[in-house]
């Protein structure tokens, strides 16, 4: 792997995106309450999905090669799941003092992560068949 590659750029934007897409999926849901994700405090969790996306992009460039479009997209999301789902609950309990902002937290980054399957799959097919050419 070069980073001179220019798939491999792609690839991490596409992982990069990932969580903006979990915040647009998140202010859909909290309709009323959307204006809480631009605390600064809440800002630590878009950090703690972006990381959790970035690093599972770099653990599945190499096998994302070789694998099917869908089969790529699951295993990066499978890969981010222990990795987000853990920061998410460590953050929320250390972060939240109400027990119940704290789970609520966790749950929006739970469901947040789980519908961010959908925008995976699109931008990783994209990735195969407009950009495998590159």
């Amino acid at each position: 792997m070069k980073l001179t590659d220019k798939r491999f750029w792609i690839w991490i934007a596409i992982t990069a995106l990932m969580p903006i897409m979990m915040g647009v999926f998140t202010g859909c849901v909290l309709v009323d309450t959307f204006a809480e994700l631009f605390y600064y405090r809440n800002f630590e969790l878009f950090l703690l999905w972006e990381i959790a996306y970035l690093v599972g992009g770099l653990l599945t460039y190499r096998k994302s090669q070789s694998l099917k479009w869908t089969e790529c997209a699951v295993l990066c999301w499978g890969i981010v799941c222990p990795l987000l789902l853990c920061s998410s609950f460590i953050w929320a309990g250390i972060r939240i003092n109400d027990g119940f902002t704290g789970l609520a937290y966790f749950m929006i980054s739970g469901i947040s992560w789980g519908f961010s399957i959908l925008p995976l799959m699109v931008c990783t097919w994209l990735y195969k068949n407009k950009f495998a050419k590159i």
